[in-house]
């Protein structure tokens, strides 16, 4: 299996909880379906425009799996950003504007892996490889264009289970963690899957280490999908889903 290794990075990135109200708080790493719209992005899949999201099932139906590592420790921070009370009478230019407090993660980068059939696979890594994007990339919202880095293409080989894993985890219901003492994990249930209405059709609870290191596991749920691939540093395991 083929598994295309590559570099997101922005001064900052916010992908917003949806259950934050008052403030937006953001995720530590982007869910599943940023990181396929990140993809979407690149090769060139519309979503169908505002409030659509037909580039999730154009990718999933070509069997696109992703994993995602933290390059950089999370550093969070908060700006106020000036919003528009959008039913102001505008026809008076007398909008109103409100001031909401907008979590950040700082100097993200994230490393993705992608699997997908060939067809797809391929036109990826061309593109990625050659610093191309037909759309332009972003970590959450417009303001934060994202760079784009070619890392490398891995030969991987399926595995059934792994002591260490070196993404974020897909807790699964058989998947179990091994604590040690100075990691800093985190969990946070995201959006997997949405229709093209952007209803969310499928949550997964996802743990990281907040440091950027490796997790510790007792034990894998069969169903997770495990990659091995051979990096200067040597053998390391990857979970994509």
């Amino acid at each position: 299996m083929k598994v295309l290794a590559f570099d997101i990075s922005s001064d900052y990135a916010h992908f917003r909880q949806p259950y934050s109200t008052t403030s937006s708080l953001t995720y530590a790493i982007p869910p599943r379906t940023a990181a396929l719209g990140i993809i979407g992005a690149i090769v060139g899949i519309e979503s169908g425009g505002f409030g659509r999201s037909e580039h999730v099932a154009i990718l999933e139906k070509a069997n696109t799996k992703v994993g995602i590592r933290l390059m950089n420790k999370i550093e969070k921070t908060r700006f106020n950003m000036n919003y528009s009370y959008t039913k102001a009478d505008v026809t008076t230019k007398n909008v109103l504007h409100i001031q909401v407090p907008v979590e950040m993660v700082r100097n993200p980068v994230y490393r993705l892996f992608v699997t997908a059939d060939s067809e797809l696979f391929e036109k990826l890594e061309g593109m990625v490889i050659n610093s191309e994007c037909y759309y332009t990339p972003y970590l959450g919202i417009s303001e934060f264009v994202a760079k784009v880095k070619y890392v490398k293409t891995y030969e991987a080989l399926i595995v059934e289970t792994a002591d260490e894993i070196w993404t974020a985890i897909e807790m699964l219901k058989k998947t179990s963690l091994s604590f040690s003492s100075g990691q800093k994990i985190f969990t946070e249930t995201h959006a997997a899957s949405m229709n093209s209405q952007r209803h969310v059709t499928r949550y997964v609870e996802v743990a990281y280490e907040a440091e950027g290191s490796s997790l510790k596991l007792q034990s894998v749920d069969p169903d997770s999908l495990l990659a091995k691939i051979s990096t200067d540093a040597g053998d390391e395991v990857v979970m994509l889903w």
